[in-house]
């Protein structure tokens, strides 16, 4: 237990000291909150505003409010989603700058098991990824707030806060394992700049999923981002469909679900809000394995 709370300590200090690294994971957050106010807030806006023009009486100026904060939510609930992977990228740099300057093998020959480091460093990366993503959820609101968007309820934030621990378990594995397996510095922001690029089209953020081809739908299912993408907006998004879909027919609200990616199918198989959180455990656990499994038999590969 020394050990571990040891390595922790260590590079929780690295990461917190190092304030571009801090600035530079909450920098995807600051663009897409950019590109949604000046660019994509209304990119959705006209479908949704159609289909609750369906319903005799509705899609006034009211509705239209409710619409444009709609938008700002799910693009809200996706930001977490890049957040948890991009801070826990950055917190991992620390690791491969202590392998190009040969400090990581110093910590190897520490008589501690190699579960219990990978452990360490994950759960080191853990807190960090937590700690920041509850700052961008923070920051989030209070701009949705000053936009007009009501202040989300206190079970909806305990909800969010249990799915930011969730998301940022299975990055933190995710990029353990990567940075086990990366030599260099230059590689690993080349890392960086795939995940950046990568994660808003896989995570369903920037073009809803519904909008996506077959083929597009199914690459995106073999990655975690939608997984969590759509548990986030599931949840966020829950108060304000009360209202907005309030009187309508219960199509409109599953077929809006269906196409925005807050519900996921598998054919026509829906699947179920535990069967999401269970495909991410799942993940975070085979990466640990797998991470635990690349130190071992690097330690071997090196006597």
């Amino acid at each position: 237990m020394r050990s571990f709370l040891a390595i922790n300590k260590r590079n929780l200090g690295l990461y917190f000291r190092d304030y571009s690294a801090v600035f530079f994971s909450l920098l995807s957050m600051l663009i897409i909150i950019i590109l949604m106010v000046f660019f994509l807030g209304d990119i959705n806006n006209a479908d949704l505003l159609d289909a609750i023009k369906l319903v005799p009486g509705r899609g006034g100026q009211e509705d239209a409010d409710m619409i444009r904060n709609f938008s700002f939510l799910w693009t809200c609930a996706g930001i977490m989603t890049i957040n948890a992977s991009t801070v826990t990228h950055a917190f991992y740099s620390n690791m491969i700058k202590d392998r190009t300057g040969n400090r990581l093998n110093s910590l190897f020959v520490m008589p501690v098991k190699r579960p219990v480091f990978v452990l360490g460093y994950i759960t080191a990366a853990w807190l960090a990824g937590v700690a920041m993503s509850v700052v961008t959820l923070i920051v989030t609101e209070i701009i949705g707030v000053l936009n007009g968007v009501d202040v989300l309820p206190a079970a909806t934030h305990i909800q969010l806060i249990l799915l930011i621990m969730l998301n940022t378990f299975v990055y933190s594995t995710i990029m353990f394992l990567f940075a086990t397996l990366i030599k260099s510095q230059s590689a690993w922001s080349g890392i960086g700049i795939i995940l950046g690029t990568l994660a808003g089209f896989l995570g369903g953020i920037y073009f809803p999923l519904g909008s996506m081809s077959d083929t597009m739908q199914k690459t995106v299912k073999c990655f975690p981002f939608i997984y969590g993408t759509s548990l986030f907006r599931k949840v966020m998004l829950a108060p304000l469909e009360n209202s907005l879909f309030d009187g309508t027919p219960d199509i409109i609200r599953s077929e809006v679900d269906k196409a925005m990616g807050m519900d996921l199918f598998f054919g026509s198989t829906q699947l179920s809000e535990f069967g999401k959180a269970g495909i991410l455990v799942a993940v975070g656990v085979v990466f640990i394995i797998f991470s635990t499994l690349c130190l071992t038999l690097s330690k071997k590969k090196d006597r």
